[in-house]
């Protein structure tokens, strides 16, 4: 019996933008999220973290590879028991707080329609019960149920997506840069809030991010994106303290420090790379649980 509720082995995804040339987003990615824990992935704009988590759940029909989720191949042709599955038990949490909310719809219409969808057992008012309490739990009272996205602010619109995911009772959550159009002040928040809400439930979180820091502070294991390749594979600690790959030793010190003395002393490393030179590298364990990728 194996602890993963998510494994992703060799996943590519592969965009086509003219009859010769095809966009390789993601080459060869492959990792495992445990039951409970908090996956980080991390890595520069147009890196592929997200084309990742929209392969995952099926946003995109994934070129190669194959995704396990429950114990349930998610990748390739679905039949319908887990299609359904896929939908309900794992969710994700939106970039954009107000595009991926419906400007027609009112909030509670938004947080029920995957319950409107899935659950078609229960009776509307067990349906805004579901609703009331999750935005109770999201921190925000049942007065919001009757409003529209347009008079929330960006921190509220985004405890509604949070509010949206979470109302399923989902196994596996993805993160979606959730927090990099919020302000500084409510990005805690809202981190410390999906870390509460997976205390409570238990379900697991991908955390797509470029926010080291939150990273750090929210993550068991980190992967790092380079490229479209993973670079460098490990726990919190063994990515922060010891970073093997000149990729994320660049990302690690790019972080400010609150010392402008030690700021303007600091050396960084500095790192470039191509997708070729990535190609005929393969991921080597360099100590127990931590992998970085090499020359074979």
């Amino acid at each position: 019996m194996t602890d993963n509720i998510l494994e992703v082995h060799h996943l590519k995804q592969y965009f086509p933008v003219s009859r010769q040339e095809v966009v390789k987003a993601i080459d060869d990615v492959s990792f495992n999220i445990e039951k409970g824990e908090t996956f980080g992935l991390v890595g520069e704009s147009g890196s592929g973290k997200t084309t990742i988590g929209r392969a995952i759940i099926r946003l995109h029909d994934p070129t190669e590879g194959k995704v396990i989720f429950q114990g349930e191949t998610i990748s390739g042709k679905l039949n319908k028991k887990n299609q359904e599955m896929l939908r309900s038990d794992m969710q994700m949490i939106f970039q954009d707080p107000m595009s991926s909310l419906n400007p027609r719809k009112k909030i509670s219409d938004i947080i029920k329609v995957g319950l409107d969808i899935h659950r078609r057992d229960l009776r509307e008012p067990e349906k805004m019960k579901l609703v009331y309490e999750v935005l109770r739990t999201v921190g925000l009272d049942e007065s919001f149920a009757v409003r529209y996205p347009k008079e929330l602010s960006g921190g509220q619109r985004q405890r509604i997506g949070i509010a949206r995911a979470v109302v399923m009772n989902p196994q596996l959550i993805i993160a979606d840069e959730a927090i990099s159009a919020l302000d500084v002040s409510v990005q805690a928040q809202v981190v410390n809030l999906l870390k509460q809400i997976q205390k409570d439930t238990g379900s697991a979180l991908l955390f797509i991010a470029h926010d080291l820091a939150m990273v750090r502070h929210i993550s068991d294991h980190i992967g790092v994106i380079h490229l479209g390749h993973l670079i460098e594979l490990g726990t919190t600690e063994q990515i922060f303290e010891n970073p093997y790959h000149s990729y994320t030793k660049s990302l690690l010190e790019s972080i400010p420090v609150a010392n402008p003395v030690t700021e303007r002393g600091k050396q960084p490393t500095t790192y470039s790379a191509t997708k070729a030179d990535y190609e005929n590298q393969s991921m080597v364990e360099v100590e127990a649980g931590h992998w970085v990728l090499t020359e074979k």
